[in-house]
């Protein structure tokens, strides 16, 4: 196989293995019988990553939903109450069949105005640049809000979280052998959901060097694991994408989302030692500050008085 091909290759593997992850849901759908002679439908989404569901029926005899049909609700970790079928008249058989999708991330998603941390460790200093959508390589539309950040530091380092989040996947002991390989999907990389429904993509992280776990809570400035550096063939970067579900995305039928991109896009605001809350500037270098503000913006009463006890 050539090396062109091999890109290509890798390529394809990333955008199928980014449609199975978006398949592969930990969300179950359980039918209660109800009170009024009819049923109550639950969502238990058992994983950290928030879901969007969406419920439709083939087949709804004497019997009417609560909500709209097909019915599209946000479900977080644990039971989340759907919807209601009521029995239409006595005496007459009910009948019903369904079928469900489900979606990474929240419906009408508002990113909330925070001040993110620069994602290196405190008095270190890099060069702020911008990544190209990489599929445009295969002629598709970049999104209009597309937006993917590269840090480039002279020495390798520590990747830090920007924001405060929960851990909801990784990928850990992939990085490519192939020194440059623009395409590739084997990079090791931690996915945190901040509490806005934003997504934080971190990487690239040298290979068993990721110290955090699925489930975990990361704050501003905790160390999340090692650059990857000259393990892999692009120096020493970290790499930052920061995004929400596109609502025009979540559709029953696949075929009706052609063309719509599954995302938008989120440029940060972050402190730098300057003292401001900026947008940083491609080429720009920017030291990395860690004030108690930006650490504790979205902490709750106790997660402040635990991490003041231990800071």
């Amino acid at each position: 196989m050539t090396r062109s091909s091999t890109i290509i290759t890798l390529l394809l593997l990333f955008i199928l293995s980014s449609d199975t992850f978006a398949r592969q849901s930990s969300v179950q759908i359980e039918v209660q019988g109800n009170s009024r002679d009819g049923y109550t439908f639950y969502a238990t989404n058992q994983s950290p990553t928030p879901y969007i569901v969406t419920v439709d029926f083939s087949i709804l005899r004497n019997l009417r939903a609560s909500n709209s049909l097909p019915y599209s609700k946000n479900v977080t970790h644990g039971r989340t109450r759907l919807f209601n079928l009521t029995r239409e008249m006595e005496n007459y058989q009910t009948n019903y069949r369904y079928r469900y999708r489900t979606h990474i991330g929240c419906l009408n998603s508002e990113p909330d105005d925070i001040e993110y941390l620069l994602p290196y460790p405190e008095g270190e200093s890099a060069r702020f640049g911008e990544l190209s959508y990489v599929y445009e390589r295969i002629n598709q539309e970049t999104p209009e809000d597309w937006y993917s950040i590269v840090f480039h530091m002279e020495n390798e380092s520590i990747i830090h979280a920007a924001r405060k989040g929960t851990v909801i996947s990784i990928r850990d002991g992939d990085n490519s052998p192939y020194e440059g390989l623009v395409f590739s999907s084997n990079r090791n990389y931690v996915v945190v959901a901040q509490d806005d429904c934003t997504f934080a993509r971190y990487s690239i992280f040298r290979d068993d060097k990721i110290f955090v776990d699925v489930g975990d809570t990361v704050y501003p400035g905790d160390p999340l694991g090692e650059m990857a550096g000259e393990e892999f063939g692009f120096g020493n970067q970290i790499r930052l994408l920061i995004y929400y579900r596109n609502d025009e995305s979540i559709t029953f039928n696949r075929k009706d989302s052609e063309g719509i991109h599954q995302w938008h896009y989120v440029r940060p605001k972050f402190r730098t030692a300057a003292g401001n809350s900026q947008v940083p500037e491609t080429g720009d270098e920017y030291i990395s500050i860690h004030p108690e503000k930006v650490i504790t913006e979205e902490m709750g009463r106790r997660e402040r008085r635990s991490w003041r006890r231990n800071n």
